[in-house]
């Protein structure tokens, strides 16, 4: 997920922590002692947005800064840091520092209510990556597989409408509440102004939006942080079902050749997915671009809009004829032969392969091998583009994630 989300993920979650706590806080102060609310809840605040935002540290050194390329990028983003093990460790320390330097959170309900917030901020970053198409392997190093949530576009609006709308009245600052306010401005111009989103859903997000701020407003001030997370939790479901709806339509369509389908809703609107459909059959790979309506009776597929779906060169018709659930783009075919030779062959390939779930590639006449993931583009400027050399030599640091197409790749991959 983009930065925002993740940061409104822990804002949520620390003001429900002072939620938590506000009857502790109360009594202290009625008794002239212990902590003071504004310390309490400035601490709880930057302790979870920091640890909501903190796995993302691999930004730091992942890409060029490894050596090896775009590899870099692809093979270490959302990589060590974007585990379980990191996350749990990573919140014990930043908890441990925080009740260092606030001696007046050791008591019991704010250091025990400190330790629930570490642990939900830290690990609500997992959960969030988890949610779209690009994936996490969270159970390293005891599990090097990938696994997708293909339910929730990397930057979802209305995830900006639940958590915004209630923080514009839960921050106590001037500056804390315009800064809500003018964030949830800039998501609802955003989607008036960028194609993929459509007026139509741009209307409904407004809409939605000023709802949702008149029922945070009449919500008492100490349920409002709860009310959120229970409406992001919602939301979420919302979005799942979706996913869950559209892949069973995906599963009875194409039978026993599946692989796998990379399924990403449009921005605002669980109505319309775009899909690659990745299926084996007879020797031969295939990766075909869909449309994908998980409720058709309420909008079919091919009324969905379709904007930014690419088709890769070399991309055919599928013969396939659409349904009200589905609306089948273009196909892209190979020997599944040729994908294991390449793997075995080039070793910049089988590192590339730790990473790309639909795996698009060519080979030029001086023997470059290019190879790119179609999830991001048809290939051109794609930031998961590789291109390997003849003679080259071989990446290093290369984590060793399981390929996300092993199913394919059969023994390569072993």
């Amino acid at each position: 997920m983009d930065y925002i989300t993740h940061a409104l993920a822990g804002a949520l979650l620390a003001a429900a922590a002072c939620q938590r706590v506000a009857p502790a806080l109360a009594a202290s102060a009625s008794r002239g002692q212990g902590t003071s609310t504004t310390t309490f809840r400035r601490t709880a605040f930057t302790l979870s947005i920091v640890l909501a935002e903190l796995p993302d540290l691999d930004i730091t050194y992942s890409g060029e800064r490894m050596g090896i390329g775009p590899l870099g990028y692809l093979l270490h983003h959302r990589g060590h840091t974007h585990t379980v093990l990191f996350t749990v460790l990573a919140a014990l320390a930043a908890w441990g520092l925080t009740l260092a330097l606030r001696r007046s959170l050791r008591a019991p309900p704010y250091a025990r209510t400190l330790l629930a917030l570490a642990f939900a901020a830290s690990l609500s970053h997992i959960a969030l990556d988890y949610t779209n198409n690009y994936g996490v392997h969270p159970w390293w190093p005891i599990d090097a597989r990938w696994i997708y949530g293909d339910a929730v576009f990397i930057v979802e609006p209305w995830l900006w409408i639940v958590a915004l709308a209630p923080l514009v009245f839960i921050a106590k600052s001037i500056a804390g509440r315009l800064l809500s306010a003018a964030l949830l401005l800039t998501i609802l111009v955003a989607a008036w102004r960028v194609d993929m989103v459509g007026d139509g859903v741009a209307a409904v997000l407004t809409a939605g939006a000023v709802a949702w701020l008149a029922v945070s407003w009449k919500v008492p001030a100490a349920r409002r942080a709860s009310v959120a997370i229970t409406a992001w939790i919602a939301l979420e479901a919302m979005f799942f079902t979706g996913s869950s709806l559209g892949r069973r339509a995906v599963e009875r369509e194409v039978g026993a050749a599946l692989r796998d389908v990379v399924l990403t809703p449009a921005p605002g609107n669980v109505l319309c997915l775009t899909a690659i459909v990745v299926t084996e059959n007879a020797g031969t790979y295939s990766a075909t671009t869909a449309t994908v309506a998980p409720i058709p009776a309420l909008r079919s597929a091919g009324a969905c809009r379709v904007v930014g779906r690419g088709d890769p060169d070399g991309s055919t018709a599928t013969g396939r004829n659409d349904s009200h659930s589905i609306a089948w783009g273009r196909q892209w075919s190979a020997p599944v032969a040729e994908l294991r030779a390449l793997a075995a062959e080039r070793c910049e390939v089988a590192a590339a392969l730790e990473f790309i779930r639909v795996p698009i590639w060519s080979r030029s006449a001086n023997g470059d091998v290019t190879l790119f993931d179609l999830r991001y583009g048809d290939g051109g400027d794609s930031f998961t583009t590789v291109v390997s050399r003849p003679g080259a030599a071989c990446p290093t640091v290369v984590p060793g994630w399981r390929e996300p197409r092993w199913d394919v790749l059969g023994e390569a991959s072993q």
